[in-house]
């Protein structure tokens, strides 16, 4: 009776860690853990994790491109086996049953990567998803952005372009106005140009767009200021928990005048001032000329 609820307490401590013991393997899962982009000859660490209980492990093989780069067979001695590989140095001293790590990475070490596990009781195998990893060279300075007028009014329209630096791949080049990403309506991407720069033999390139923004659609504050910034990353998007791999800024300033409406006005007729005088006279010599014709006509009669 002990031993049945010291065995019942093992299997569930098992359960509760996620580990699955060999009874089950329905729910084994496998996933190839790596980063995404690895910088020209920095180093990357693959591990392949799994909820199979370790002492039930037998065999860790890790592929690029379909291919053999390490076995591990639990017993064997030596128990790791490496294959012909290239594009990478794999570290002897940091090797484990689960783990590889790559250095010195050369741009043909970008690929696929993928990592099985096997089981010998029961007989059973399972390969992870594919992993894409890509080798890449950063850029070395900060995107250049134009802009045709630096003082503008609020009704106009903001026209500005932004070049990235080389770099392999093109690097990904996103607007903000005031800290607020812009409309991809607003811009206009030019592709990607080649340069005449290589690293290590592979050619660079660099990204241009243009930005095509209305004042008009901004809140502004008379003579205010409006901050323009370009962001040149690779990849286009970070990744969770991993972040862009490379990231270029660049902020410029634009002041803006705030177009005021004229005050509407009723319409008023100007009179000068000789116009004004003759105007008078006329009056007061019309009046004067009436007085005297009443009084001759009274004096006659």
């Amino acid at each position: 009776m002990e031993l049945r609820v010291v065995k019942l307490t093992i299997l569930l401590s098992f359960y509760l860690s996620g580990i699955v013991i060999v009874a089950g393997v329905s729910d084994v899962w496998v996933e190839l853990r790596a980063p995404r982009f690895v910088v020209h000859r920095h180093s990357a660490l693959l591990r392949c994790e799994h909820n199979v209980d370790p002492d039930s492990l037998y065999k860790v093989v890790f592929y690029k491109h379909g291919q053999r780069i390490m076995k591990y067979v639990r017993g064997r001695d030596p128990p790791f086996e490496l294959y012909n590989f290239t594009g990478a140095d794999i570290n002897l001293i940091q090797l484990t049953p689960t783990s590889i790590t790559l250095e010195k990475m050369d741009f043909s070490a970008s690929g696929s990567y993928a990592c099985e596990i096997a089981l010998e009781t029961p007989l059973y195998s399972k390969v992870s998803k594919l992993h894409e990893l890509n080798v890449i060279v950063r850029q070395k300075y900060r995107p250049k952005i134009k802009i045709k007028h630096k003082k503008l009014s609020s009704n106009e329209n903001l026209e500005a372009t932004c070049q990235s630096a080389p770099a392999h791949p093109a690097p990904h080049l996103t607007w903000f106005i005031n800290h607020m990403k812009v409309d991809e309506r607003l811009i206009e991407p030019h592709g990607t140009w080649n340069v005449h720069r290589h690293h290590h033999g592979m050619p660079l390139s660099l990204t241009n767009s243009s930005l095509h923004f209305p004042l008009s659609s901004l809140q502004l504050f008379p003579n205010q200021t409006v901050e323009i910034t370009c962001l040149s990353t690779i990849p286009s998007y970070a990744n969770v928990g991993e972040g862009f791999a490379d990231l270029q800024n660049h902020t410029v300033t634009v002041n803006v005048i705030r177009m005021e409406q004229p005050p509407t006005q009723l319409p008023v007729k100007i009179i000068s001032l000789e116009q004004n005088s003759s105007n008078r006279c006329g009056f007061h010599c019309a009046l004067v000329t009436l007085l005297y014709s009443m009084y001759y006509f009274i004096k006659i009669y």
